[in-house]
């Protein structure tokens, strides 16, 4: 799974503005907030629909849920943080695009399957995603 979370990376680097652009261009309107993270160092965003989107860990890091509220989303695997980061083996290496956004692209590919919990809770956020995938993965558009 790694390196189809790789791949995504690679993709998201390559729309105009970098990977940098993913949040300001396809998320902002539905943000509160910029992107912050907490004792984890881990991402979350306040919604301006209410409530936090966020990215959780367990104890063991084994896996990593995407939460809204506390509900979850969907588990991912604890690979997505090494493939956001500049030097996958190195949990101190920064991240080269959010966890975050890596991970909404990786459900809305299809390369995650949440069982249509995204849009059933946040389908803006859904919407957004999808979009941005649209932008980066998609052949015949990106």
């Amino acid at each position: 799974m790694l390196d189809t979370f790789q791949e995504l990376v690679w993709q998201l680097h390559r729309l105009p503005g970098g990977a940098a652009a993913a949040i300001p261009d396809f998320f902002a309107a539905l943000l509160a907030g910029p992107e912050e993270t907490d004792n984890q160092g881990l991402p979350y965003w306040t919604l301006r629909e209410g409530g936090r989107l966020r990215l959780t860990g367990d104890d063991a890091g084994g896996f990593l849920r995407l939460t809204h509220d506390g509900e979850t989303i969907v588990e991912l695997p604890a690979e997505l943080l090494a493939a956001a980061r500049q030097e996958a083996g190195d949990p101190s290496s920064p991240y080269t695009v959010s966890p975050l956004v890596l991970a909404l692209v990786a459900i809305a590919a299809g390369h995650v399957d949440d069982h249509r919990q995204l849009k059933k809770a946040l389908p803006r956020v859904d919407g957004a995603a999808k979009d941005l995938m649209l932008m980066t993965v998609c052949r015949l558009c990106g």
